[in-house]
């Protein structure tokens, strides 16, 4: 994962179980956003090593500028955040 701009937008998933963020990455790199019900893989350490996780909800927060803490009125102008809330898949 590349470093990550602080005025760039980003998708998390946060485990509803665990009640922590456990992936993160730039909007600028995700090519695809999983709907509730679709599971998402992430890689650990070795090749073939997955973490799975289903989506339970999906929150969209657009157009928050850091320097007032306020949202913006522009989408384009300010940081673009979206949360997946997962859960293991079994």
């Amino acid at each position: 994962m590349a470093v990550q701009n602080e005025d760039e937008g980003y998708l998390e998933l946060y485990d509803v179980a665990k009640k922590e963020k456990v992936a993160k990455a730039p909007l600028a790199e995700i090519r695809f956003i999983p709907r509730t019900g679709e599971r998402i893989f992430i890689p650990l350490r070795a090749p073939g090593d997955w973490d799975s996780y289903t989506v339970v909800a999906v929150e969209y927060f657009l157009g928050y500028d850091p320097l007032t803490g306020e949202p913006s009125r522009s989408v384009s102008s300010g940081i673009g955040r979206i949360t997946l809330y997962v859960e293991a898949s079994k």
